[in-house]
């Protein structure tokens, strides 16, 4: 539950693999941050909309600046290690509507296949593994 959370209000995900990057090259700021997840997450959110959410730099500074311990350890840990995974944004509740809007108007195979391509046409919502 904690970790939805986290990725619902935080939404600091890594786009090849939402958690694992920074579950794996960043526990201990992962696990600190999880313990505050609205601390983090009302930093986090305001530096989500002043970066437009697919700027690590702007993260990065933004994160700084927000003075907020923990995400600033959670982010200079995945800007460091996780460099070689596309640092994005990914904003469940966004993805969650705009797939009910295109995808579930439609019956039967249309729906199937626009499900079944959502992610290609939303490459911001991979974070989302299942619908």
């Amino acid at each position: 539950m904690k970790s939805i959370l986290l990725i619902t209000l935080l939404a600091i995900t890594f786009a090849a693999d939402p958690e694992q990057c920074l579950k794996e090259r960043c526990p201990n700021e992962y696990a600190a941050c999880q313990k505050e997840v609205f601390g983090c997450a009302s930093a986090a959110m305001k530096c989500k909309n002043q970066c437009g959410g697919d700027d690590a730099e702007c993260m990065l500074n933004c994160a700084l600046a927000s003075k907020n311990a923990k995400l600033i350890a959670l982010a200079e840990c995945g800007h460091e290690n996780c460099q070689d995974v596309s640092f994005t944004y990914c904003d469940i509740q966004i993805c969650v509507k705009s797939f009910k809007s295109e995808c579930m108007t439609s019956q039967g195979l249309k729906a199937y296949q626009c499900a079944a391509t959502f992610l290609q046409r939303h490459s911001e919502c991979q974070c989302i593994t299942e619908f």
